[in-house]
């Protein structure tokens, strides 16, 4: 996954609980909700490298 649409998912979640705490409805609630949303965007970025981790790296023997 590209860094930038990575770092653009972090963005727009932390925008929107900036939004959500200004306008004062940043409950408990709305809280795990974004905790929900935060563990997954960690989970997309796991997903996102693991193939390049995990798959055998190609070198050159002779």
């Amino acid at each position: 996954m590209p860094l930038k649409i990575y770092a653009g998912v972090w963005l727009l979640g932390i925008v929107a609980v900036f939004i959500t705490y200004l306008t004062g409805n940043f409950t408990p609630p709305v809280a795990v909700f974004f905790g929900f949303l935060s563990f997954g965007a960690i989970f997309m970025g796991i997903m996102g490298v693991l193939p390049m981790t995990v798959s055998p790296h190609h070198t050159h023997h002779e």
